[in-house]
């Protein structure tokens, strides 16, 4: 069962991901600074992310409880992801988009079991 949650998972967050960077790599084009891109490609992920997670992988209707609390989760997961993308791009000089992608694996692993074990459960 955790293990069909979690394939499930892999591509509802893949989903995100997606839209995660699509929206980071295009805010930075237009010249957003590095944190605000960060952390506004991450706001409509996460939007995209808990309707999917809801339906695909825990089969469950959306409402307000499990929202807040996915956003708290996700809170957490972004707080992981910026800290990770800044880190690597300001302290190992890893270039934007790599390191986003560290920030986002990082903070993808947090995400499932916060969600798995408090959100979902």
């Amino acid at each position: 069962m955790i293990l069909s949650k979690a394939i499930r998972y892999v591509f509802t967050g893949g989903l995100a991901a997606f839209v995660d960077l699509t929206v980071f790599r295009g805010l930075l084009a237009f010249g957003v600074s590095l944190g605000l891109s960060a952390t506004s490609s991450w706001l409509i992920a996460a939007a995209v992310n808990y309707s999917a997670t809801s339906r695909y992988v825990f089969n469950q209707a959306t409402s307000r409880k499990r929202a807040s609390l996915f956003l708290i989760g996700a809170l957490l997961g972004l707080s992981i992801n910026v800290c990770v993308t800044l880190i690597l791009v300001q302290q190992v000089g890893l270039l934007p988009l790599w390191a986003k992608l560290f920030g986002i694996g990082t903070a993808f692993v947090f995400n499932f079991l916060i969600n798995i074990l408090w959100v979902f459960r």
